[in-house]
């Protein structure tokens, strides 16, 4: 849709139910020139009523333009490069099905950009009905769920990574970059992730700039399936294949010795820094402090994981 000033792309895989909440909370946005923007649903392989809800929201009345767009390549990454493929605005910002937005967001956008003068910006991820949350989970979500770098917009170094779907680009500059690395980023229903990070580091090693303002909010709906320690062990996993994927991409290939296929030292890690970690905590009945150590193993045993992969694909094309 030519004209449009921001396009907000939402990524969806069979959760038509969120991705109603989420049209929700964009509806009930506040903004003087509703035709400023446009709203393009993501289809990434959904077999539930996604495509039918999207319609009925549409019939109802939708307050800005609304397009569906299904994503046959099964991927968030490609789902998110094709939203940017479609929207010919100059600003594309992004949000997961599983988030919500606050109603000044889009109003505030453009003004973040020309005010911060950055390529991608973004703003705080704050997790909806904490209190709810079992204590065990809140320092983890801490770490690496939530996103929130203050009360003042700033330019982000590289060592501060903005979280989850709440990024927003100059759409041109994104595509010049080469957009998400498809060979990250959660497929399906394998927790692959680290496709944020390693764009955010190609945006720096460019020299493009990355920003924060406090005003640019959006909400995570927290699923009753990550509310279980089993969850965040396959997230970490999935976290640790990431990991060794962009260090490969990186240049950095595997050297040294091996075992079973993978490095040496991510065996040494595993076995002398990490397992330790688990069990003396557990000794002492701190099962909170010892499901951490659990975190760090998984992460380590995805890496060896993709490591052997990584090996096993390299024998079979010689």
């Amino acid at each position: 849709m030519e004209g449009v000033l921001i396009s907000l792309v939402i990524t969806t895989y069979n959760r038509a139910a969120m991705l109603a909440d989420a049209l929700k909370s964009v509806a009930a946005s506040q903004i003087e020139s509703y035709g400023d923007v446009e709203v393009i649903v993501v289809d990434n392989n959904s077999t539930d009523n996604t495509r039918q809800t999207v319609e009925e929201i549409k019939a109802r009345g939708f307050p800005f333009a609304l397009r569906y767009v299904f994503e046959r390549s099964q991927g968030l990454s490609y789902a998110r490069n094709r939203g940017a493929e479609e929207s010919a605005a100059t600003y594309v910002a992004f949000m997961d099905d599983d988030q919500l937005i606050d109603k000044d967001y889009l109003a505030r956008l453009e003004l973040a950009f020309e005010s911060t003068e950055a390529t991608c910006i973004g703003g705080p991820l704050i997790y909806r009905d904490k209190h709810s949350f079992p204590g065990w989970l809140l320092p983890l979500l801490d770490l690496e769920g939530e996103c929130d770098f203050g009360s003042e917009a700033k330019a982000l170094g590289r060592d501060q990574k903005l979280r989850g779907g709440n990024m927003a680009f100059v759409r041109q500059e994104l595509i010049d970059i080469g957009k998400y690395d498809v060979s990250l980023g959660r497929c399906g229903d394998s927790l692959l992730s680290g496709e944020e990070d390693e764009l955010q580091i190609r945006l720096h090693e460019s020299g493009r700039k990355i920003a924060y303002d406090p005003g640019l909010v959006q909400y995570h709906c927290l699923l009753p399936s990550r509310l279980k320690k089993r969850f965040w062990r396959e997230h970490h996993f999935g976290y640790g294949r990431s990991l060794y994927r962009m260090r490969l991409a990186g240049g950095m290939k595997p050297n040294g010795r091996t075992l079973f296929g993978a490095p040496l030292w991510l065996w040494r890690v595993l076995l002398t820094k990490h397992i330790p970690k688990t069990m003396w905590p557990l000794m002492r009945l701190d099962t909170t402090k010892s499901f951490y150590g659990q975190l760090e193993v998984w992460t380590c045993l995805g890496q060896i994981h993709e490591a052997r992969h990584w090996t096993m694909q390299q024998k079979g094309a010689r």
